[in-house]
């Protein structure tokens, strides 16, 4: 199981548990680009076109970059390095 500052980098899918961006799913797929203590920095694509719309913008002179208190995270999503097989898909 990786920790997640291994993490650092990829693209991970979470789930907000406050609506950081104005949308029902609230899961969103992001960069995690750093970790501390009390939550982590992400970025992406999602986050991008909120602030675009929002300050009707169709370019940022940087990426944003978002901070989100681990109280708000309900879950990340990444992958392991190796396999995932269906017991039933194989009749175990």
């Amino acid at each position: 199981m990786p920790h997640l500052e291994e993490l650092k980098g990829q693209r991970v899918i979470m789930h907000l548990l406050a609506s950081l961006i104005e949308q029902k799913n609230r899961i969103l797929s992001t960069v995690l680009v750093d970790v501390e203590p009390a939550g982590i920095w992400i970025e992406g694509p999602d986050l991008a076109a909120f602030l675009h719309e929002r300050f009707k913008k169709n370019a940022l002179p940087k990426t944003p970059v978002f901070f989100v208190p681990f109280s708000q995270v309900g879950w990340i999503f990444s992958t392991a390095d190796y396999p995932s097989l269906s017991e039933k898909g194989l009749g175990l």
